[in-house]
């Protein structure tokens, strides 16, 4: 079950497979997708459209050219890398409304963002809406200080955002977190992601707490959440929540086309405490590892605790089992079995059969550009380790060969400082490499200049 590297041809047939069947839910046009292929509840993460590009052009904390400074800025805006390394940041950057962070625009081995002994995770979207990360490293470490909140990445009483490509490492509280207090999250997208390498014995207050992803967690009342992609994701090495998974009444939750393995304990954790939960778990592969403990059965646990709220489970063509392939696991639990739909739901996307999706998700997934471009040591050896049947859960960063050293590398030359290229603009109908006004100048095919270039970068459909 080793993941061998199908080339671009195998690359092409996971875009186009992907990008068909999309039910009502999601966007239906160009217009209403956040870029080319985008996928999910949260492929409508538009409101940054038209909006200032903004240079990020060093690695300091804060401060004019910083990714703060563009983050946290207000109105629509893109950040635009002319920089590539570690950030290292003293507080969380708080992402604000109509946001694209557009990884794939920096540099060399790119953007990753690192904590200095700080208490929370380096990137939070609360209260906003119509945001889009793609292609960057968050992985925070552990600092001294005891704290229950250190994710690699947070979201809380926010909508429409879309997450692709990112590397999410080194969190000592859920490596990602969608949060509801006495508010509303839904329609989000997280995809082609890596979440690996969870702290486990860290700086958490309740000791052991190596986790993967925690879907809903939610204080106060009136809540509501859901609406909610997982596709194409790779988890390594958490010891549980992959993923913890709840919802309210009217939010679906979909799991699509994800490997997950080396827990501890526990797969998926489906809960209905929060409301009625209808959860979509299909197409996906669960592998035992070295850190797997030999209670583990199931690749999805169910806990119908509350009187009142309904949980649903609809899983179809998923795989369980050793990463060797010998023993076979159950999808379901006994009571998640009891808990089974009889109807299929409504999906985002067409998913691929379970059993090509090993093969095929090794290139996409992380923070890697067509050809391989930003990928590091990091992303390499947790994507062997699938390959080989190795790796752990580990309690520090440096158990894992700690934050690889990103070298800065010149970015490409803009004559006009419009932010796209001289050599992009060239030759280009409409586009002069000496005009600063033509980043939103259509292209023939009626996408803006400026996203025409971020989804070349990016290799979208």
């Amino acid at each position: 079950m080793g993941i061998t590297d199908p080339g671009r041809a195998g690359l092409l047939a996971l875009m186009v497979l992907a990008a068909g069947a999309v039910s009502p839910a999601a966007p239906q046009s160009s217009q209403d997708q956040a870029f080319p292929g985008a996928i999910g509840y949260g492929a409508g993460a538009t409101g940054w459209r038209g909006g200032a590009l903004i240079a990020v052009t060093n690695l300091d904390d804060a401060g004019p050219g910083s990714l703060r400074a563009c983050v946290e800025a207000e109105g629509p805006r893109l950040c635009i890398f002319r920089v590539s390394g570690t950030i290292r940041l003293d507080a969380p950057l708080m992402a604000q409304s109509n946001l694209y962070i557009a990884g794939q625009t920096a540099p060399g081995k790119g953007i990753q963002l690192r904590m200095n002994n700080a208490t929370h995770g380096p990137l939070i979207v609360k209260d906003a809406h119509d945001v889009v990360v793609r292609f960057l490293k968050l992985r925070p470490g552990g600092g001294e200080v005891e704290t229950p909140n250190i994710d690699a990445l947070t979201v809380e009483n926010a909508s429409n955002l879309y997450f692709g490509n990112l590397s999410l490492m080194f969190a000592t509280d859920e490596t990602f977190n969608i949060h509801v207090a006495g508010g509303r999250a839904v329609d989000i997208t997280l995809t082609d992601s890596i979440l690996a390498y969870s702290l486990d014995r860290a700086n958490h207050p309740k000791g052991r707490h190596s986790k993967g992803a925690l879907i809903c967690s939610g204080d106060g009342t009136g809540n509501e959440c859901g609406r909610v992609s997982l596709l194409r994701n790779y988890f390594a090495h958490h010891r549980d929540r992959n993923p913890d998974i709840k919802a309210t009444a009217g939010l679906p939750v979909e799991v699509i086309n994800n490997i997950f393995y080396n827990p501890i304990s526990q797969f998926g954790e489906f809960y209905d405490l929060l409301g009625d939960t209808r959860i979509a778990y299909v197409g996906n592969v669960a592998l035992t590892g070295p850190s797997t403990v030999e209670k583990v059965d199931a690749s999805v646990q169910a806990y119908d605790w509350t009187e009142g709220n309904d949980l649903s489970i609809w899983a179809q063509d998923n795989l369980a089992r050793d990463c060797a392939g010998k023993e076979v696991l159950a999808i379901l639990d006994p009571e998640a079995a009891q808990l089974e739909a009889s109807a299929p739901m409504s999906l985002t996307m067409t998913p691929l059969a379970a059993t090509e999706l090993m093969p095929l998700l090794r290139p996409r997934v992380g923070d890697v550009l067509p050809g391989g471009g930003h990928r590091d040591r990091l992303d390499r050896k947790v994507l062997a380790e699938l390959d080989d049947c190795k790796g752990q859960v580990i309690d520090r960063a440096r158990d894992a060969g700690g934050w690889p050293k990103l070298d800065p590398v010149e970015p490409p030359v803009d004559t006009d400082g419009d932010l796209l290229p001289d050599e992009w603009e060239a030759g280009r109908p409409g586009l002069d490499p000496t005009r600063p006004d033509d980043p939103w100048q259509p292209d023939s095919q009626g996408m803006a200049a400026v996203e025409t270039w971020l989804a070349q970068l990016a290799g979208d459909a």
